[in-house]
């Protein structure tokens, strides 16, 4: 992979859309069971999910990413907002019998679970170095930019999957910098999970104005949350943000230095994707 952090994040999400489409459309057959109209969509993101904990395992990425840590507990009232939207599109209620409203919940929490570690989680580590708001500007466009295979091979309209683009963005942009300042990709895996569920499963397409409402606050939302935790806080640390906002207190040590010599400097490293 290039060890620059953008082309890096360029090669890690083609290589997640090129494994889902890999699965869906030619490894596996159409996984489609009456008890379980879902089950495909969850096989696939599962599989996808394990190749993306195999990578951040591989790295040393997992706490660090916001993967295996849930951050600042007493942050996590930060994605409220975002949850409030979600269940805003079950409003009008559930459409589809008990089986397949379900079934429906179950694969889109692997969803939610699958993109939210591969594009808040690797893709957005990968970025890190670019700094704060470049790193969730170009989560939020790789993020948007994924979703333009629902026109090439998932066969969905051409102006619904421009409209899916900008919405796509503006949430990633928005969830990236909840993942900086909570410094834990988990609560904005319920609120994907949930938001993807009530659209898909609501009767119907809520109004305009309501979606031009959503997309202006999410922006604006991103953007204060960025001023006020995460530009504050600059990133969280290589070694993970704990649910204390206070560094680790230092121990002290016993061993002398030698008179007259300076103390050897820290070995460093480079992960990939990382200058």
């Amino acid at each position: 992979m290039s060890r620059h952090p953008v082309c890096g994040a360029v090669e890690l999400t083609l290589a997640w859309h090129v494994v889902l489409l890999l699965f869906a459309k030619v490894l596996l057959p159409p996984l489609a069971p009456a008890w379980f109209p879902g089950l495909g969509a969850a096989v696939v993101n599962a599989i996808c999910l394990a190749g993306v904990w195999w990578v951040l395992w591989r790295w040393g990425w997992l706490r660090v990413s916001g993967t295996t840590t849930f951050g600042r507990l007493r942050r996590w009232w930060l994605a409220l907002p975002m949850l409030l939207i979600a269940g805003s599109y079950a409003l009008a209620g559930l459409d589809g019998r008990t089986t397949v409203v379900v079934s429906s919940l179950v694969s889109l929490l692997w969803v939610g679970v699958d993109e939210e570690v591969y594009s808040r989680g690797l893709v957005q580590q990968t970025l890190t170095p670019l700094g704060p708001l470049r790193a969730a500007i170009g989560v939020a466009v790789l993020f948007g930019l994924g979703h333009v295979q629902n026109y090439l091979f998932f066969g969905a309209a051409s102006d619904d999957t421009l409209w899916q683009m900008l919405s796509a963005a503006l949430f990633g942009f928005t969830c990236a910098v909840l993942r900086f300042a909570i410094g834990s990709v988990w609560p904005m895996v319920v609120v994907h999970a949930l938001d993807d569920f009530f659209q898909i499963r609501s009767p119907g397409a809520a109004p305009d104005w309501w979606q031009v409402s959503v997309y202006v606050f999410q922006a604006a939302y991103g953007w204060w949350l960025l001023r006020r935790y995460a530009d504050r806080d600059r990133l969280p640390s290589r070694n993970a943000a704990g649910d204390d906002d206070r560094p680790p207190p230092r121990r002290p040590s016993n061993r002398r230095r030698p008179s007259g010599r300076r103390a050897p400097a820290p070995p460093t490293g480079c992960g990939p994707g990382q200058p």
